[in-house]
């Protein structure tokens, strides 16, 4: 009795242990093809008729934000786009992807069509930051914050980082005396 009350705790060690070290493995580093892919299945494609390019930005942020983003992922932002950066390729996701080195704006006015620029992506273990552009009719830009759990990337939030002040209307309104 007294051994097989031993063997038994003997393979509870075992596996406890077998446990403890399977939790325990290192989590991959983060791959930014994948954070990219993500983004642009599940927000940006869904957006409709438009042009994508990729560039890199700081999302007009001037190296600072307030942002409740850790500090560690912003950096990482900061990083991966500084002036040093690359294009991110995104020929794989087809012909609604265009390179060229104009500028989003000068795209967008030159096909009458949005465009979508989309900054590299800053990453930490399991967040990664994008900055999402948006030339149109009206101009804006979005941080998107996605996080991964498991192998899996996921969609976590989103932020406006800037957008275009309305214009004011100057009309002359008679109920205002002028």
């Amino acid at each position: 009795m007294r051994d097989s009350k031993l063997v038994a705790l003997k393979l509870l060690v075992w596996l406890a242990l077998i446990g403890h070290i399977n939790g325990c493995e290192p989590q991959s580093p983060p791959v930014e093809r994948d954070v990219m892919r993500k983004l642009l299945t599940s927000f940006v494609l869904p957006m409709g008729d438009l042009s994508i390019v990729s560039r890199p930005s700081d999302c007009r942020t001037d190296g600072q934000t307030s942002l409740p983003v850790p500090l560690g992922l912003f950096d990482a932002f900061l990083n991966a786009n500084d002036e040093q950066s690359n294009d991110f390729d995104l020929s794989e996701f087809g012909d609604r992807v265009t390179t060229t080195t104009d500028h989003p704006r000068r795209l967008y006015l030159r096909a009458r069509k949005p465009v979508v620029s989309l900054s590299r992506a800053g990453m930490t273990t399991n967040d990664a930051l994008v900055c999402v552009e948006v030339y149109a009719q009206e101009e804006r830009a979005f941080f998107v914050f996605l996080r991964r759990e498991g192998s899996t990337w996921r969609l976590a939030g989103e932020v406006v980082s800037w957008e275009e002040p309305e214009e004011e209307d100057l009309t002359e309104d008679p109920e205002d005396g002028y």
